[in-house]
């Protein structure tokens, strides 16, 4: 098995077979962000104010940057997880609290991951309480915890409960299988959009499969930013 390159020389061998299995070594190529944009769901999913309100909390930054970053990613996958717990928050530091980058999360549960899709409905039920990323981060953050549990569920209401939505609401959009909908249509639009692996990263014209570390985002980054006429630095 061939080692991603942004990890060749380390020594993680634990985790490195994990990371392998759904993402390879980062690899960039056309594509077009606006494709994939999270808002694209409003013309087709049926009308709920609980999945417009989930729509716009699961969207970071600048309404008026010039750039879209847009991550397909899945909550099992211990790539996702690798990427968040080590590139991301340099990303939102430099590029999105600063107005350079609007940040999006599309969901993209790969079927050989059992509790990638409860997950996904569990942040985006918590986003119709405008805590999509409070809850996006606790599930990484316990990713090893419910990962393989037969029933996630009462591990999934804990982590909502932590983060302080009101669990009668969260409980019955779930019950009401309401983020359904969105999900399958990020789905569809990411694998459209060329999504083979998890995390995918859409970034203007291009897109950026795997968990490319920050300092080689970087350079990408700010290249669609001066290409849409903005600072990159």
């Amino acid at each position: 098995m061939t080692l991603p390159r942004f990890l060749a020389g380390h020594v993680w061998l634990a985790s490195l077979v994990a990371v392998v299995a759904c993402s390879g070594a980062p690899e960039v190529r056309e594509g077009d962000a606006a494709a994939v944009a999270p808002g694209a769901n409003a013309a087709t999913a049926p009308q709920d104010n609980r999945l417009t309100a989930a729509d716009a909390a699961r969207i970071r930054g600048d309404s008026a940057a010039a750039v879209w970053l847009i991550m397909a990613s899945d909550f099992q996958c211990p790539a996702c997880k690798y990427w968040h717990d080590n590139a991301s928050e340099e990303i939102l530091r430099d590029y999105v609290a600063t107005g350079k980058v609007r940040f999006a999360y599309i969901n993209f549960p790969l079927s050989q991951h059992r509790n990638a899709r409860p997950a996904a409905e569990a942040a985006m039920c918590a986003g119709a309480q405008a805590k999509f990323w409070e809850m996006h981060d606790r599930i990484f953050a316990t990713q090893t915890e419910w990962s393989e549990l037969v029933d996630p569920s009462s591990h999934l209401r804990a982590l909502a409960e932590g983060v302080g939505v009101d669990i009668a609401l969260w409980d019955g959009c779930l019950t009401d299988d309401v983020m359904q909908p969105m999900i399958d249509g990020d789905f569809a639009r990411g694998s459209a959009g060329g999504v083979n692996e998890t995390p995918t990263f859409f970034i203007g014209s291009q897109v950026v499969g795997g968990a490319i570390p920050a300092a080689q985002l970087r350079p990408i980054l700010d290249a669609a930013i001066a290409q849409a006429g903005g600072t990159a630095r």
